[in-house]
């Protein structure tokens, strides 16, 4: 049974990100869940960045894959390495994660040219389909996240600082040029059924949640999409 939740997004900056901060301690039950920690995640997307093209035109139905890995204070001792296929159907989305340990000992020193071999030689059987030869690695995206979750299961998370990488062929992770993103995203997930409780709780915060995706931010602040 796939797992569909809603995943609603807002765009803060540093007034806004206060409002929100003083909404999710006073007027919800959410609480911090664990520790925060930095996310990375490496997009592919084909030579005609079909990923783009769909979220642009406003399909519905659509999916992005990505290389996914955490770390703490210390950005090379890395985990949780996992290749993602996400899919979106309106605002509504799931993942399917496979995970990948093996590689987390040598991620941050592999070239990017050589990135799909060792995904091809640790993923297994049918899940090598998920990287198929025309896709490539298109950008890297790297910030800290905050966790909370309420007590009916709802989940509040907030990205900042985001910064982004553009992965060329024979250079490595966090190797380049950055990109900063100076607001800090707020996403709120929850199930279907809870949608009625946590629109009436959006009341009391007062702002509106918002398209976003870090995919086509990232790509544009490269020059190589156009997303506003």
């Amino acid at each position: 049974m796939i797992d569909y939740r809603y995943e609603l997004k807002f765009i803060l900056d540093e007034a806004n990100l206060s409002r929100a901060l003083s909404w999710l301690y006073t007027c919800t039950s959410a609480r911090a869940a664990h520790p925060a920690r930095t996310v990375n995640s490496v997009y592919f997307d084909d030579p005609g960045y079909s990923a783009v093209r769909d979220n642009l035109a406003g399909i519905s139905e659509r999916r992005k894959i990505r290389l996914r890995w955490y770390h703490d204070q210390d950005r090379d001792k890395i985990n949780g390495a996992r290749l993602e296929v996400k899919y979106r159907n309106g605002r509504l989305g799931y993942k399917d994660r496979y995970a990948l340990p093996a590689l987390e000992q040598d991620l941050l020193k592999l070239e990017y040219r050589d990135l799909f071999s060792r995904l091809h030689a640790h993923l297994g059987g049918d899940e090598v389909f998920l990287i198929e030869d025309h896709l490539f690695p298109t950008l890297h995206v790297s910030y800290r996240r905050d966790y909370f979750e309420g007590l009916n299961g709802v989940r509040v998370t907030f990205d900042r600082p985001i910064t982004f990488y553009s992965p060329l062929s024979h250079s490595r992770p966090f190797d380049g040029a950055a990109v900063s993103y100076p607001h800090t995203i707020m996403e709120i997930k929850f199930q279907p059924e809870q949608k009625a409780d946590v629109t009436a709780s959006f009341q009391r915060l007062n702002l509106t949640p918002k398209r976003h995706s870090k995919y086509l931010v990232g790509l544009a602040a490269f020059g190589q999409a156009v997303y506003f």
